[in-house]
Order: structure tokens, then C-alpha cells, then sequence
């Protein structure tokens, strides 16, 4: 359990923050500036609070009114930056074991080799820093700050440094050290997948407060979601029931309403809820649904709203009970009508709709 109750001022910022975190895995989403980070550096020691107090597992970490701080090296928490720091002048096994001597005798102590073989990094051990890819220099970080057998793990956007297909290949990893290990984990993100993949709960942050909480496939459905969503170019959101998932056909059905979407095939129980993410540029509005094409989603909705956002058009759209946003042209609104109580249809391909967490 870790109990966070303090207030941060950094110039003209400040974070204030008072909740208490039970699940193992934690994230916070968040533009940035928004205190991410922040928050991280105090729980870690890095920085001191303004005044409040930071509790966990019942020993105190920081409290104003006690006049106590324990010291970073005391806290024992292992602790992953963006830009996957090591020492420079030790192989990938040194920086592994640097923590070692630090960290308790017994049963808490986790097997250099577990982490070797979960992280797929034995064929770096003898290397430098300088001789690894930004993939591996990533792995061997985490499995640095593993390796000291960590009372809780802090994340701070482990990924924001790789492009997308690195990315892709490390998440896995994560998620085998969230199964492996009985270590609760900060995870400090900007990335909706992220979350998706890997937290029990999430908290949204903004302008150094927390803004929503709760499982993420709800949050992020949720409109409270929607300033976060659009931050990573992503307006529409939505978490539904799989009704059927075909291999031979290559796509997945979902529930939306009595209407269905098809999506990209990907192997998961009918039942399951599986969160999907559509831009409001990839969706086409149509006033005939009697059309020869090859896209699969054809929607049946009706206009509840328009707003002009910098030169643009976005309609505010009832399917099923679920709010979306479109975006069109002032031409297009013009030509085809698009009113306030217009039913039409809207277009989706099957490729324009981003799975956030397959399986």
C-alpha cells in the first residue's frame, strides 16, 4: 500500500495529490508538464515534498508534520528513466549486479538469472553500454533496476525513447515481469496502449492533479478520457464485447449495440472486452448505406451536435448510445446537410480502427 498525500511546487507548477494505491500495477497518464514525473521523483526520494507525507507498506517515506525523510538509498526502489541510464564503464552483468550488495539476504532477493532469461539479455552480458542498441540499452536498464530486488519499481515513459517497432517488441517484456514478480510497479506514461497493456488501475493527470481513477479499459472509454485521448491524436475510444473472433475470415466482431465492427483479427474469447482506439479524420460520413465497397464498418448514428475547431468540422455523433466524434469538411457539412438530428451512416475500415491491447 502506498499512500501519497503532499503538495510539489516547481516555479509556477504544482502537483497536489492525496490518494492511497493498492493495486500492483499503477499507472499515471499524462500530457506532458502535467507532473509525471514529478510525482515519481518524490516517491523515489529525488525530490522532497513542500509539506504532506508519502507512506508505504506503514513506514514513512516523507512527512512534514514528523520532520522525517528517508533517504533515497533507504527507500530501496528500483527506478527506470526514459533514457535508459547505466554506467558507462561497467559491462551489462556489472550494472546488473551493481545493486546487489545493497539489497537484503533470504527470500526477497530475486535470481539474477530469472531476470536474465525473462529480459532475453544473456548474449549482452559481457558488453558496454556503448555497444548496445537502444532496445537492449532499454532491457538492461530494467533488469539493473530488478536486480536490486526492489520493494516497488518506478517507471518513468520506458518506452518514449524507441520508435514504434521497438516499442512493440519491449512491451511484452513488461508484461512477463508484471506475471514473474510480486514487486508493485509506478508506471509513468503518456501512451494509452501502455496503460491498456499493462495496469490494474489508472490515474489521469493534469496540471499536476488527478483529474479521474479508476480500471483502465472504463477510464478510457470514459469522457474524462477524452483531453488525453485527443493529446495522443485519438478522439474516439471505446471498450466492447467481443462477439466472435475469426481467423479464417481475418477479423474480429464486436458488439456495438445490435450493430457490429469488425476489426483486425486477433485471438481472443468471445465475451472478452477488448478497448479500441478511431481518429475522427478516419471515419466517413455517408448518406446511403447502399454502397459497393471494401470497408466493413458501416454504421447506422445520428448528428447531436457540430463544432468548429480550427477550421475544421467535428460532429458530435449518437451510435448506439455511444458518443463519437467525426471530423468533416465545412463543404462536406454543407452538401450533405449535416444537422442536428441527421441520420446517416459512417464508414470505418477495419485498418483504421487501432486495437489498444490485443488479447
Amino acid at each position: 500500500m502506498l499512500k501519497l498525500s503532499f503538495r510539489k511546487r516547481l516555479g509556477n507548477f504544482q502537483l497536489e495529490i492525496d490518494h492511497t494505491i493498492t493495486e500492483k500495477v499503477t499507472a499515471f497518464l499524462g500530457p506532458s508538464g502535467s507532473g509525471k514525473s514529478t510525482l515519481l521523483n518524490c516517491v523515489s526520494g529525488i525530490l522532497n515534498p513542500d509539506d504532506g507525507e508519502l507512506l508505504f507498506s506503514g513506514q514513512t517515506l516523507y512527512s512534514s508534520q514528523q520532520k522525517r525523510c528517508l533517504p533515497p538509498e533507504k527507500r530501496r526502489f528500483g527506478y527506470v528513466f526514459q533514457e535508459g541510464y547505466l554506467f558507462p564503464h561497467l559491462t551489462v552483468r556489472q550494472n546488473i549486479s551493481y545493486g546487489r550488495p545493497r539489497s537484503p539476504n533470504g527470500n526477497n532477493q530475486i535470481d539474477s538469472n530469472t531476470i536474465i532469461d525473462i529480459l532475453e539479455i544473456g548474449e549482452l552480458l559481457d558488453r558496454y553500454p556503448n555497444q548496445l542498441s537502444g532496445g537492449q540499452r532499454q532491457r538492461v536498464a530494467i533488469a539493473r533496476a530488478l536486480g536490486m530486488s526492489p520493494r516497488l519499481l518506478l517507471m518513468d515513459e520506458p518506452l518514449t525513447s524507441l520508435d514504434a517497432g521497438l516499442k512493440n517488441r519491449i512491451l511484452p517484456y513488461l508484461y512477463h515481469i508484471k506475471q514473474a514478480f510480486d514487486i508493485p510497479l509506478l508506471y509513468v506514461t503518456h501512451s494509452i496502449s501502455e496503460v491498456m497493456a499493462l495496469a490494474d488501475e489508472a490515474f489521469l493527470l493534469s496540471d499536476g492533479q488527478i483529474t479521474a481513477r479508476g480500471e483502465p479499459h472504463e477510464l478510457l472509454a470514459s469522457p474524462s478520457a477524452l483531453p488525453v485521448a485527443q493529446m495522443t491524436g485519438v478522439e474516439n475510444i471505446l471498450a466492447l464485447p467481443v462477439v466472435v473472433a475469426s481467423e479464417e475470415r481475418g477479423v474480429t466482431e464486436l458488439a456495438l449495440g445490435e450493430q457490429r465492427l469488425m476489426v483486425s483479427y486477433t485471438e481472443t474469447e468471445p465475451g472478452a472486452t477488448m478497448p479500441i482506439a478511431i481518429r475522427a479524420r478516419d471515419i466517413i460520413v455517408a448518406m446511403d448505406p447502399d454502397l459497393r465497397m471494401s470497408a466493413r464498418n458501416i454504421l447506422r448514428g445520428t448528428i447531436r451536435g457540430a463544432a468548429v475547431q480550427a477550421g475544421r468540422v467535428m460532429l458530435s455523433v449518437d451510435i448506439e448510445g455511444h458518443l463519437l466524434s467525426v471530423e468533416v469538411t465545412g463543404d462536406a457539412r454543407e452538401q450533405l446537410g449535416l444537422a442536428e438530428g441527421t441520420v446517416c451512416y459512417f464508414i470505418i475500415k477495419a485498418s483504421a480502427i487501432n486495437l489498444l491491447w490485443e488479447g
